[in-house]
């Protein structure tokens, strides 16, 4: 489906997505300069991943012409595996996630995040699947 979200719900899903990117590029700013902000896979730090998919979530509202389902699942996936794992891993006592000053786990707030995220998405599937 490529007709994009309403005006309203393009404003919920713009400032969720802005949110969720401004309170991790701090992390990422971190990381690029001491290289230990925030747990990599592999070669590369999360924190960029999850930049790079809040990112794509805020283009694919900021201009209808951008809205392709596909485009913000695809960074959405992204954002919710990486902080349910990151949660699941908090969870089982294995201290992966970057903290908040009050100690909380930021992959605890980012899959609340993400799950409001999804919440606005679906309602416009939903919709969108009803006219047709």
């Amino acid at each position: 489906m490529s007709t994009a979200p309403g005006l309203g719900l393009r404003v919920v899903i713009g400032l969720l997505a802005l949110t969720g990117l401004a309170g991790v590029l701090p992390i990422s700013l971190a990381e690029l300069t001491t290289g230990s902000a925030c747990p990599h896979l592999g070669p590369v730090p999360a924190c960029y991943l999850v930049s790079v998919a809040y990112a794509a979530m805020l283009i694919t509202v900021l201009d209808r012409r951008f809205w392709r389902v596909w485009h913000f699942f695809a960074g959405w996936v992204a954002v919710f595996m990486l902080a349910a794992t990151g949660t699941a891993l908090e969870i089982l006592d294995y201290g992966t996630c970057p903290r908040t000053g009050s100690e909380t786990p930021i992959c605890f707030l980012s899959l609340g995040l993400s799950v409001a995220l999804a919440v606005p998405v679906t309602v416009h599937l939903l919709r969108a699947a009803r006219k047709d």
